[in-house]
């Protein structure tokens, strides 16, 4: 009977946790990782048929079946930023991201405009300063070179714009973990190991500079993001 008075109060602060109110929220978290530690509880089995609790959940967004190494770095990436995960299905194609509210949409936006932005600078670097390269071999490794440049330096400005407005405060950080986890596929490839290659710095060079004008948003967050949640 204690017990499911425990539970139910913590349930109650879950709740108070997802409050567009950022300072109520993480006061609420706060509460509920101490009370998880002190009545040795997880919350997978906190939430577990509770009505009403956030959910982690998964947007898709369509890429390619094969999915190149700086891509996955970019997935990588790109959902640390926005507080979520990622995994590709290479049967569909598809790139996930699992997150928490509003998380994972924004998370999935930014990451299908940036894959196709760089996949479309990358082809203009190919046609232009690149274009007197004969060999498949230096084509191949300046494509990569110029890719992963940039990939460089759109997650340095990520990161840099997520210390100014973070997604989430520290405190929610371990509550949100927790349900991703929980909805992470278990037979899904979460990423890829990344092979050394062969690197053109000229070419990395006009990567890097090709990301630096490429327009980011400025996070959402605060009562803004929780209208959007």
């Amino acid at each position: 009977m204690e017990q499911n008075r425990t539970i139910e109060r913590i349930r109650k602060l879950l709740r108070l946790s997802n409050s567009t109110n950022p300072h109520e929220a993480a006061l609420a978290a706060e509460r509920v990782q101490r009370m998880l530690s002190e009545y040795n509880l997880t919350l997978e089995a906190v939430a577990e048929g509770s009505e009403g609790l956030e959910k982690a959940r998964q947007i898709d967004r369509k890429t390619r079946k094969d999915l190149e190494e700086w891509a996955h770095v970019l997935a990588s990436r790109t959902a640390s930023v926005f507080d979520c995960r990622y995994f590709h299905n290479p049967n569909t194609g598809e790139t996930s991201f699992v997150g928490v509210g509003a998380d994972p949409e924004v998370c999935g936006w930014m990451y299908g405009y940036l894959y196709k932005t760089l996949l479309r600078l990358a082809s203009e670097h190919m046609r232009g300063p690149a274009r007197r390269l004969r060999s498949a071999k230096s084509k191949r490794e300046a494509r990569n070179s110029f890719l992963f440049g940039a990939v460089d330096v759109i997650s340095s400005r990520m990161i840099a714009q997520k210390k100014v407005a973070p997604v989430t405060s520290d405190a929610l950080v371990p509550v949100k973990d927790a349900l991703i986890r929980a909805a992470m596929p278990d037979n899904l490839k979460i990423g890829t190991p990344i092979k050394p290659c062969e690197s053109r710095p000229q070419d990395w060079l006009a990567g890097m500079l090709s990301a630096e004008r490429i327009p980011l948003s400025t996070p959402v967050t605060g009562e803004a993001y929780g209208a959007i949640a």
